[in-house]
């Protein structure tokens, strides 16, 4: 039995995100904005991609057979292409060093809110309508900070790596934090999906915000908020913890521009470092 879901061809009990290959062109960096839209449209979730030893993709594709060259000149790509658009569009500086630094919140009194994504007008209220609350992110509608709310080492980075003598492309940063530990929203956003637990990813979601830019959180022990909430920068979000396919507490945060995963060390703070 199957459905076919636009250009999709989804087998019933098959893994979400299995596609026609005819539908796609031959290289990541010709998906276009929409072919990625589909692919989320269709329940696909890119957490992390798996490749052989010739470099072919089996498993966690994006699309049916692509090459590991491909997906990582992709993510080059989109990553200088994201970087100039929080300088030129979004007022961040680089340094000497190449860390990219925010610009600093002209107003961030958190009784008066900045615009969501679908809102022509900021929201104003007495205090945020949240949980748990950290100012340090107040203001912000695109994201910067680690949502952990402090520096955190890192157990693993964005990008290629090689575990058990088998290649992978990591599609987040992975932070090392206790079970429990309070997640907080980098910037303002809606909630667009709840992960449940039964999935990589384990219990988390994903926030959009401003300018199509998303974040994604993982390993969530417990998550806060409901599918289809507007979130202030710095409202906490859930607790960190050790569900989906996971060797120890931690936080998977992915970010994410018009489909395509970018490298989250834009996105926070210098100084964090490699965990011993």
């Amino acid at each position: 039995m199957f459905f076919v879901i636009g250009v999709f061809v989804v087998l019933s009990g098959a893994v979400a995100g299995f596609i026609a290959p005819a539908s796609f062109p031959k290289t990541a960096a010709d998906l276009s904005f929409v072919d990625r839209m589909r692919l989320t449209a269709s329940g696909y979730d890119q957490f992390e991609s798996r490749y052989d030893a010739d470099g072919n993709c089996v498993s966690g594709c994006t699309y049916a057979q692509p090459r590991i060259e491909d997906e990582l000149a992709s993510l080059e790509r989109w990553g200088r292409i994201t970087r100039q658009n929080l300088i030129t569009e979004h007022g961040f500086t680089e340094t000497p060093d190449g860390e990219l630094v925010p610009p600093v919140v002209s107003n961030p009194n958190p009784s008066i809110q900045t615009p969501f994504p679908d809102e022509e007008r900021p929201v104003v209220s007495n205090v945020p309508a949240c949980e748990n609350y950290n100012p340090r992110f107040a203001g912000r509608n695109v994201p910067y900070g680690n949502p952990l709310g402090h520096l955190a080492c890192i157990t693993s980075e964005f990008g290629a790596r090689t575990l058990n003598g088998e290649t992978s492309i990591h599609y987040g940063t992975d932070f090392r934090a206790a079970i429990g530990t309070p997640v907080y929203a980098p910037a303002d956003g809606v909630v667009v999906r709840i992960f449940s637990g039964g999935d990589a990813c384990g219990r988390g979601l994903v926030l959009e915000h401003a300018d199509g830019y998303q974040t994604q959180y993982c390993h969530f022990s417990t998550v806060s908020v409901p599918s289809g909430k507007k979130i202030t920068a710095g409202c906490m979000i859930g607790k960190t913890g050790n569900t989906g396919r996971s060797t120890g507490p931690h936080l998977h945060y992915s970010v994410i521009r018009h489909g395509h995963s970018v490298n989250p060390r834009d996105f926070i703070e210098p100084g964090h470092k490699m965990c011993h």
